[in-house]
C-alpha cells in the first residue's frame, strides 16, 4: 500500500528533529556553563538524593567548625589568661614574698610592698573577670555577671578561730582600705564572759580599744566592730589574752587579721542534684529521695511495678529516660528491706527511704522521679553527640570564697594567699610572709600550672578536631562532586557531536524542504 508523505509531515518531523537536537544541545551548554551534571531533580532523581545529603553534610560541618572556632576562642583566652598572666602575677609575689621574708627589710618598707601586694591582688581580681565576648570565662553558667568581688576575710594562727573560719562561722560587713588587726587582751569564751580588744588600721601604731560583751540569750549575735568593719562570731569559742607589750617575744594571744580576700559568684558542679518526685503514695517528697553521682544531663525514673521497701526480696521492674520521656530503658530490681532502696541510673544512683512516710513504704507503679543536676559547664557541640566545656568554675582555678567559707585549701587558693601575703605585709609580719612564700612555691603555683594543664589539654582537644573537620570536609566535598560535577572532557566531546548534529539537522531540512514536484520530472 502506498503511503503519500506530504508537506506537512515532513515539515512536523523536521520541527521535531530540530527541537530534540537543540534541546540536547541546549542542555549541554547549560551544564557547560553551570559546571554541574544535576541542575534540577529530573536529570538523576537518585543522584539528587546523594548531592542533598551531601550538602546537609557540609552544612553540618561548618556548623561544627563554627563551634570549633567559638570554642578555641574561649580556651586560648582562659590558657592565656591562667598559664601566663596569673602565673606571672603569682611569681611577681613570690619575689616580693622572698623579700618581705627576710630580716633586710623593716616595717615601713614592707608596707611599701603592701602597695605592689594590692595591685597585685587587683589584677588577679580582673583576671578572674575576664569576659570573652561579653560574658565571663570563669563564672559557670552566670557569665553574664563578674565571677568574682572583692571583700573581706580573717586570717588568724588561733587554731580554734581559724577552724571556724574555714568552716564559714564568721560574716564581715563593711569595707577596709587596709589590714585590720583584731587582738585579744582577756581570756574567756565568746557569749560567756566579757571580753576586752583592741583593734588597728595601721599595722599596729596605734590602737582602740573594744569589748564583746557576754550575752545569755542562746540566739544572741556577737560583733566586733572595728574601722568600719562589723565581725560577727559565733558563741562557743575560746579567746587567749595578749600581752599589751608588743615587743620582741611578747604572746600575741588571740589575734585576727581582717583583709582582703574575693568571694565567688559564679556556679559549680559540686551541689546535689535537685530532686522533683512526680505522683507517689503521700509523703513522698525530695527529702525522702536523692541522688549521687555525675550526672551530665536530666534523668528521669518511673516505676512501672510496685515497690513494696519494707520487705525484702521484693521484685519490680522501673525504668529510666535521659532524653525527658521519649526513650525508656528498662530494668530490674529487688527491695532489702528496711525501708530503703537504691537504683542504679545512668551516672549514679538514686536512694530512697519511706521510713515514716504517710502513705506508706509502698511506691506505686506510675510514681515518677527526676534528677535535674547544678551544672555550670558551657558546652559546644564540636561534633555529632561530642561536646566540650569551654567555660571553667573559677573557683577552682583562683579560689577565694564561697557560700562563706574558703573555696580550696589555702596553700592552694590564690585569693586567700594573696590577702594574707597583704596582710602580714601591711602588718609586718615577717613570719607570716615566709608562709605565704613557701605555700606559694610548693603547692599554689604548681596548682594553678594544673589547672592551666587541664584548659590547654581542652584547648588541644578542639584544636585537633578542627583538623579533623577540615578533613571531613574535603571528603564531603569530593564526594559531591563525583555526583554533582559535569566531566568537562565528556561534555566538551557531546557538545562537539551535538553541535555538528543540529548544523546537519538544519542543512538537510533546508534541502528537504526547498524540493518540489519539478525535481522529480
Amino acid at each position: 500500500m502506498a503511503i503519500r508523505v506530504t508537506q506537512r509531515n515532513m515539515y512536523g518531523s523536521m520541527i521535531n528533529n530540530m527541537q530534540n537536537s537543540l534541546a540536547a544541545y541546549m542542555e549541554s551548554v547549560m551544564q557547560g556553563s553551570t559546571q554541574k551534571r544535576i541542575n534540577r531533580p529530573s536529570d538523576d532523581p537518585a543522584g539528587t538524593f546523594r548531592v542533598l545529603t551531601a550538602r546537609n553534610q557540609i552544612q553540618n560541618t561548618d556548623q561544627y567548625k563554627t563551634n570549633v572556632e567559638t570554642a578555641k576562642g574561649w580556651l586560648q583566652l582562659a590558657d592565656n589568661v591562667v598559664a601566663t598572666q596569673t602565673s606571672n602575677v603569682l611569681t611577681q609575689l613570690k619575689e616580693l614574698a622572698e623579700q618581705a621574708s627576710t630580716d633586710t627589710y623593716n616595717a615601713e618598707q614592707r608596707r611599701i610592698m603592701a602597695d605592689e601586694a594590692r595591685a597585685l591582688f587587683g589584677t588577679l581580681l580582673n583576671l578572674g573577670n575576664t569576659e570573652f565576648d561579653g560574658k565571663s570565662i570563669f563564672g559557670g553558667h552566670k557569665y553574664d555577671i563578674n565571677a568574682f568581688e572583692e571583700s573581706l576575710a580573717v586570717t588568724t594562727w588561733d587554731e580554734n578561730w581559724a577552724e571556724a573560719a574555714n568552716e564559714g562561722a564568721f560574716k564581715i560587713e563593711g569595707s577596709s582600705k587596709s589590714t585590720v588587726m583584731v587582738q585579744f587582751t582577756s581570756d574567756g569564751t565568746v557569749g560567756d564572759d566579757d571580753l576586752n580588744y583592741r583593734w588597728s588600721a595601721d599595722g599596729g601604731k596605734t590602737w582602740t580599744e573594744g569589748t564583746l560583751a557576754a550575752n545569755a540569750d542562746p540566739n544572741a549575735f556577737f560583733t566586733i566592730n572595728a574601722n568600719g568593719v562589723t565581725l560577727t562570731v559565733p558563741r562557743g569559742l575560746q579567746t587567749k589574752a595578749a600581752d599589751v607589750d608588743t615587743g620582741p617575744g611578747a604572746n600575741n594571744g588571740t589575734l585576727l587579721y581582717i583583709r582582703p580576700t574575693a568571694v565567688y559568684k559564679g556556679d559549680d558542679n559540686n551541689p546535689p542534684p535537685d530532686i522533683v518526685v512526680m505522683g507517689g503514695q503521700d509523703g513522698l517528697g525530695k527529702d525522702q529521695v536523692s541522688a549521687t553521682g555525675n550526672f551530665g544531663k536530666d534523668v528521669l525514673v518511673r516505676f512501672d511495678t510496685d515497690a513494696d521497701l519494707a520487705t525484702a526480696g521484693n521484685e519490680f521492674t522501673y525504668s529510666y529516660s535521659t532524653d525527658g520521656g521519649n526513650n525508656w530503658v528498662t530494668a530490674k530490681g529487688t527491695t532489702t528491706g528496711g525501708d530503703t532502696l537504691r537504683l542504679t541510673i545512668p551516672g549514679g544512683y538514686m536512694d530512697f527511704n519511706t521510713a515514716g512516710v504517710a502513705g506508706g513504704s509502698t511506691i506505686p507503679a506510675g510514681a515518677q522521679i527526676m534528677v535535674h543536676p547544678d551544672r555550670a559547664d558551657l558546652n559546644y557541640e564540636i561534633m555529632e553527640d561530642t561536646y566540650v566545656s569551654v567555660n571553667n568554675v573559677g573557683m577552682e582555678i583562683f579560689g577565694g570564697y564561697y557560700q562563706g567559707k574558703p573555696a580550696l585549701p589555702t596553700d592552694q587558693n590564690v585569693f586567700e594567699l594573696a590577702g594574707e601575703f597583704i596582710a602580714y605585709l601591711e602588718c609586718d609580719n615577717r613570719d607570716g610572709c615566709a608562709q605565704v612564700l613557701a605555700k606559694l612555691d610548693k603547692t599554689c603555683m604548681p596548682y594553678v600550672e594544673s589547672q592551666a594543664a587541664k584548659i590547654g589539654a581542652k584547648e588541644n582537644r578542639v584544636e585537633t578536631v578542627y583538623d579533623i573537620l577540615d578533613f571531613r570536609k574535603l571528603d564531603q566535598q569530593e564526594l559531591l562532586s563525583n555526583v554533582e560535577d559535569i566531566d568537562l572532557t565528556e561534555l566538551l566531546t557531546n557538545l562537539t557531536r551535538q553541535q555538528m548534529t543540529y548544523s546537519m539537522v538544519l542543512q538537510s531540512s533546508s534541502m528537504i524542504m526547498q524540493l518540489n514536484l519539478s525535481n522529480f520530472l
